[in-house]
Order: structure tokens, then C-alpha cells, then sequence
């Protein structure tokens, strides 16, 4: 494999970013600019969901290390890795991340990856995150992702809207940290000579709440309202929570069953399972799939329709 680090760069803040005047892409170039979907951003309406929630994504955090790029089985064709090997970023997705790699020979390269990781000693801070995050990633089991959001539904009158905190922690140990299979019409990038590939790949938050394992589900809040109501019923609902719950205690709306089919598996299994699928690359269709935790390769299968 070459080294790595080859034109690596990695830039925080704005969304936007531009090639220096003076810089010649004589090879060629791509950046990968890290964003959210639209419904992660604006939120989730009561409309969109099938049981008439509302939600409204108050936290993201990421712990990023790299975007790779190859080909599996061929290390001398395209094989590069980023930064991530030295230093890592904590950020906000919903300010937006960048990395970019620049003088590459052109070529095919099927195999794009992204690495997420919980915080060390070389993270710096991305845009819209504090220290707080960097060591609510960091202390008890590290963690790689924080999602928050408030959820809100309606009742009749006179009883108020039925209102539920939701805060969810995926620690690396049982979470995907490593994506990889990146595809929307075709696999990869394809470097061209005196071009730059830009690629966005967008967190879709809203596929935590699937109320089935597949691209076409659902969304449903229910569930986690049921894990609240069952653990301690304070209005705030916990991975904790979500993990006391086994799926065989679920509604019997929605499919909540797992790849394995194993009902006596927690709701936060289930859930983690759907962190799996929830980056999509380039398109609303594209789709970076996360490994099984514990796991280093980042190749995995798409799951059925």
C-alpha cells in the first residue's frame, strides 16, 4: 500500500470551500464535504411520521477520523487514507466538514470508507461543538456519536401536546465506526485529470426512527415513548432505556425485528442496527453502510428492500 497521507487536507468550519487561485490540479482531486439531510437539519414533521410525532434534532455530534479511498485487493491501483491516522476532529455535521485529497493519478476507485472514532490525544474541535462534547464522547465507554432531539405530539384538548426528550449515545464498542461499500449510481469516485470529484455524504438522523430495517420504512416515535413509560417515565428517553427493552415488547405495528431474527435483542440493539444505514453519499438514494462493530473491515452488504 502507499503512503497514505498522500495531498490529505483536512479543513474545518464553513461548508463551503474553494481550490487557492494559485493551486494547479494538474492530477486530480476530491472533497468530501460532510453535511445532514434535509430532515436532520429542518427536523421531522408530525406529517411525515406514522404516528403523528414531531421531532426536532437538537444535539449532532461526530467524532471523524478519515475518509479512505481504494480498491480492495488491488493496493497498487488507488489506496489513500487521510489525516486520521495522526489527528481527529469532533464536529457538528450540521456545520459541516471537509476533507480533501489532492493529486491523485487518475483512476477508478470502487472502495470509499469513512472512519468515525471516539475522541484522543491529537482531536481538535470542528465547528459548532464545545469541550463538553469532546468529553461527553469520552467519558465512561467511548463513543463516537451523540444524537438528541425533542419529540412532540398533539392530544386533545384540554390535555397538553405529549412531549419526549430523546438522547441517544452510540459507543464505538457495540456501534459501527467504520463505513464503507459508498455508492449512489456507481460505487466510489472517479478520479479525472485536472478535475475535482465533490462528494457530499449527509447523516440522515431520521433513520434512527424506522420502524423497520429497509430503505422504504416508516418513521414511528411510539417505541421510544414506550421505552421512557417503562424505565423510569421522566419524559427523557435514554440508550439505557432503549437496551431495557426487548423487542418482543414492542407494538405490533412496525417490523422492529433484526437481520438475525432475534426478538429477544433490545430496542438500542435495533436502533444501532439503523445507525448502520444512516449515511447516505451523494444522493438521498446513495449509501455508506457501517461495519458490524468490532469489526475493521468496511465492506458490508445493503440490507432488502
Amino acid at each position: 500500500m502507499r503512503p497514505a497521507l498522500l495531498g490529505a487536507a483536512l479543513g474545518l468550519g464553513a461548508l463551503a470551500a474553494c481550490v487557492p487561485a494559485d493551486e494547479a490540479l494538474r492530477l486530480g482531486s476530491v472533497q468530501f464535504t460532510f453535511k445532514v439531510s434535509e430532515r436532520t437539519q429542518e427536523g421531522i414533521e408530525s406529517s411525515e411520521t406514522l404516528d403523528g410525532w414531531s421531532v426536532r434534532f437538537d444535539r449532532v455530534v461526530l467524532g471523524f477520523k478519515t475518509m479512505t479511498i481504494g480498491q480492495v485487493g488491488v493496493a497498487d491501483v488507488c489506496s489513500y487514507r487521510g489525516r486520521g491516522a495522526e489527528s481527529d476532529v469532533v464536529f457538528d455535521p450540521r456545520f459541516g466538514v471537509v476533507q480533501t485529497f489532492n493529486g491523485l493519478k487518475p483512476v477508478l476507485c470502487p472502495d470509499v470508507g469513512i472512519i468515525f472514532g471516539p475522541p484522543g490525544p491529537e482531536t481538535t474541535l470542528g465547528a459548532g461543538v464545545t469541550s463538553k462534547d469532546l468529553v461527553d464522547l469520552a467519558t465512561g465507554a467511548p463513543a463516537h456519536a451523540i444524537i438528541e432531539a425533542s419529540a412532540s405530539r398533539e392530544r386533545r384538548p384540554p390535555d397538553p401536546p405529549q412531549v419526549l426528550r430523546i438522547a441517544l449515545r452510540f459507543d464505538t464498542a457495540r456501534t459501527s465506526s467504520r463505513f464503507g461499500g459508498c455508492r449512489a449510481a456507481a460505487r466510489g469516485v472517479r478520479i479525472l485529470e485536472g478535475e475535482r470529484d465533490e462528494v457530499s455524504v449527509r447523516l440522515a438522523a431520521e433513520h434512527l426512527f424506522r420502524d423497520a430495517i429497509s430503505p422504504g420504512a416508516g418513521l414511528r416515535v411510539e417505541a421510544f415513548a414506550l421505552a421512557d413509560a417503562l424505565g423510569d417515565g421522566d419524559g427523557m428517553v435514554t440508550m439505557e432505556e432503549l437496551d431495557r427493552i426487548r423487542l418482543n415488547r414492542m407494538p405490533s405495528v412496525g417490523d422492529y425485528s433484526l437481520p438475525n431474527g432475534l426478538s429477544t435483542d433490545t430496542l438500542g440493539d435495533y436502533v444501532r442496527v439503523l445507525y448502520r444505514f444512516s449515511f447516505m453519499f451523494r444522493t438521498e438514494d446513495g449509501l455508506c453502510v457501517g461495519n458490524e462493530p468490532g469489526s475493521e473491515s468496511s465492506e458490508a452488504s445493503l440490507p432488502d428492500d
